[in-house]
This record gives structure tokens, sequence and C-alpha cells, in this order.
């Protein structure tokens, strides 16, 4: 039983820590690409230029993340969960510190490289899923361990953008990434102390490099999990263009100083932890995880048409926060779905590719979004609504066909 509460306290410390490392960047990429008293572009680079240009930072990250994570869920399958954990903080402490290097001489080409890096040793969240899908056998475990991990996500962006943003304004935007760096340090540590595996090894493996993408497409064959990840690729462009673009969004559209971004930020994985666990919890009671996932997505498409409309700060405070509420219950409960619907045996390799298909959409979602702020800002809400109610579109076939199969009579 200790061993059992030691591991979960590892699993929990260490998505939180990885989630803190993903987050910071949040309160700080948007002004150092788009404000010009950073000094990282020279003060004649259009805004369109530098908007394209965030685009781009955003999307090395999960670019380089879609070809790793599939990799490290079969090393994690194969050689445990433990000896990845290990590799993978190794890994991102080196490319924080090189994020922080990069920005503190002005110099993009190596902020790129550092988020290759980064984004390369970026599988802590597929891992710790993974580890929890070998704790939790059944439906209503496995959704309240999500759920828990979704609420520690939620409290780590807190954090993470009150560190990254205050920080970052009175002592620089180099120093978050060195704490980040010890951080990670101290996750390492955190793994090796109290984290005992939860998977047992096997003596086989081979090297694919491009393994990533031949596993997205595989699972675009399996029965009952291809149209799955396809609500998620849809659901998961649109949360990504609101996650990565409302710092900008916010700054070009209403008057608001940096301390009121950053508290609206902050605020959103407030209310992402009261999604992920407290209403979560009440709403398990009584629907399953896919009826709470189609709930989300409703109301993160209303949300979206209203965050477009909003003239004013206010209402559109109002309405982002809103939109992680529902954000939080659809990425607990598409991922527990996935879960679920996948064999017990490969469980790893499903986290890993649910994690490669969230990062072809926060590859695909910076990209379009970059081009359409430098078209005109105001579109980037309403293609979020379009791709959100796509996702609603195939998770309600996919359910629909699930049904018809289950009540389909035996011949």
């Amino acid at each position: 039983m200790e061993k059992r509460k030691g591991t979960f306290f590892a699993i929990y410390f260490a998505y939180f820590l990885d989630y803190f490392g993903y987050a910071i960047v949040f309160g700080i990429f948007g002004p150092l690409m788009l404000d010009p008293e950073f000094g990282m572009f020279s003060p004649e680079t259009s805004l369109r230029n530098r908007n394209i240009a965030l685009g781009i930072l955003f999307a090395i990250y999960p670019l380089v993340q879609l070809l790793t994570a599939p990799l490290f869920g079969d090393i994690a399958d194969h050689f445990g969960r433990k000896r990845t954990f290990y590799m993978l903080n190794i890994g991102a402490m080196t490319g924080y510190f090189l994020s922080g290097l990069a920005i503190y001489v002005y110099s993009f080409p190596l902020l790129i490289l550092s988020r290759v890096i980064t984004g390369a040793f970026s599988s802590h969240r597929g891992i710790c899923m993974a580890s929890l899908s070998d704790l939790s056998p059944d439906e209503k475990s496995r959704s309240k361990n999500y759920g828990i991990i979704a609420t520690l996500g939620g409290l780590s962006w807190i954090i993470s953008i009150l560190v990254g943003g205050f920080i970052s304004q009175s002592m620089g935007p180099a120093i978050p990434f060195w704490m980040t760096t010890f951080f990670s340090f101290l996750s390492l540590s955190i793994i090796f102390l109290f984290f005992h595996e939860t998977h047992e090894t096997s003596e086989h493996f081979s090297f694919e490099p491009l393994k990533g993408i031949r596993n997205i497409a595989a699972c675009f064959q399996i029965k009952g999990i291809r149209s799955l990840f396809t609500f998620y690729l849809f659901m998961m462009m649109g949360w990504g263009i609101n996650l990565l673009w409302l710092n900008p969004y916010t700054l070009s559209r209403y008057l608001v100083t940096p301390q009121t971004l950053f508290i609206l930020l902050a605020s959103t994985g407030v209310v992402w932890s009261l999604g992920s666990f407290t209403i979560n919890k009440l709403l398990l009671r009584r629907y399953k995880s896919h009826e709470i996932a189609r709930i989300g997505c409703i109301g993160l498409l209303v949300v979206f048409i209203c965050c477009s409309l909003s003239k004013n700060f206010v209402p559109f405070a109002i309405c982002a926060l809103l939109a992680s509420v529902f954000g939080a219950l659809v990425w607990t409960n598409a991922l527990s779905t996935i879960s679920l619907a996948a064999p017990e045996s490969i469980q790893g390799k499903i986290m890993g590719i649910s994690q490669s298909c969230g990062s072809i959409s926060l590859l695909l979602a910076p990209l379009l979004a970059g081009v359409i702020a430098g078209i005109d800002i105001i579109y980037v809400y309403p293609m979020a609504a379009l791709l959100i109610l796509l996702s609603i579109g195939v998770l309600t076939l996919a359910i629909r066909k699930k049904t018809q199969v289950v009540h389909e009579p035996k011949s």
C-alpha cells in the first residue's frame, strides 16, 4: 500500500512539474515575440511576421513531440515507466536551460533549437497517463485519476503563468526557464525516490524513428478507435487555438495591462481545475465519459462564438474562463474514452499516440492561427469554433455507430 501511494505521488508530482514547464511559455512567448521592447527581433519587423514567427515557435514543440511521444510510449512499455522518466527529465533539463540562454542572448535560432530538444523529451504526460492506466483497471477509477491529474495540470498552469509572467517582467524572461531546469531535476529526484514500476518490462525492442507517424496511421485503421482519434484531433486543434492565442489575442484586441492578462491566464487554470475535478466528479455519477466529452464540446462551441463577438474585455474574459471549464471536461473524458476503447496490453502505446495526436493538433493550430492572425486576428476564434463543431459531429457519429453495434442482434 505504501509503495502504491508513493507511486501515485511520484506520478502526480512528475505531471505537475512537466505541465509547469509546458505552460511556462504561454505567459512569455506572446510578449517576447510581439513586443519590440523585448528585443528578440528588430523594431522594423512587421506584426504579421512576428505572428508567423510566434506560430512557428509554438509549432516546433509539438512537431518534434509528434515523432518522439509514441517512441517513448513504446520504450515505457518495453523497458518500464521508471527508466523512461529518467531519460525524459534529463533531456527536458537540457532544453529548458538552452531556452533561457537563447532569450538571454536574443537568439531566435537557438530558441528554436531549445524547443526542438524540449519537445523531443516532453512525453512525461503520456507516461504518467499510462502509469495511471496500469493502476486504474475500471472506467470509474481511470476517469477519476485522470480528473485528478487534469486538476493538477490546472494548478500547475496557475503557478506557471504567475511565476513566468511576473518573474519575466521583474527579472527578465530567461529566468523562468532556468527555474524550470531546476524543477525538472527535482522531478527526476522524486521519481528516483518514490516511483515503483507499474508495468512489466519486455526484452524485445526495435528503434523506428518514424514509428510515431506509422502508429498514428495504424490507429486510424483500428475499428472503434479511429473515429475517437479523429474527434480528438479536431477538438485539440480548436482548443489549441484558444490555448496558444489567448495571450496575443487579448493584447491585440483589448487595452489591458500585463498584470491583468497574467491574472486572466492564471484564473483559467483555477476554473480548469474546478471543471476537471469537482464538476467532472459530479457528472460521472450520471453520465459516461463520452457523454461528458460531448457536453464539454458543445460548451466550447458556444463560448468560442461568444469570444469572437465580445467587443469588451470583461465579457471576453468571462467566456475565456468558461472555455477552461468545458475544455477540462472534454480533455479528461476524451482521453478516458480512448483509453477504455483500447486493449490493456498497449495502454502505454495508446497514451503515447494520444499525445502525438494532440501534438499534431498543437502543430497545426499555431500555424493556422498564425496565418489567420497575420490577416486579421478577429478571425482566430471563429476558426476555433468551426473546429470544435467538426469534433462534435465526429464524436456524435462515433457514439451512434458504437450504440448501433452494441444493440445489433446476433445472426
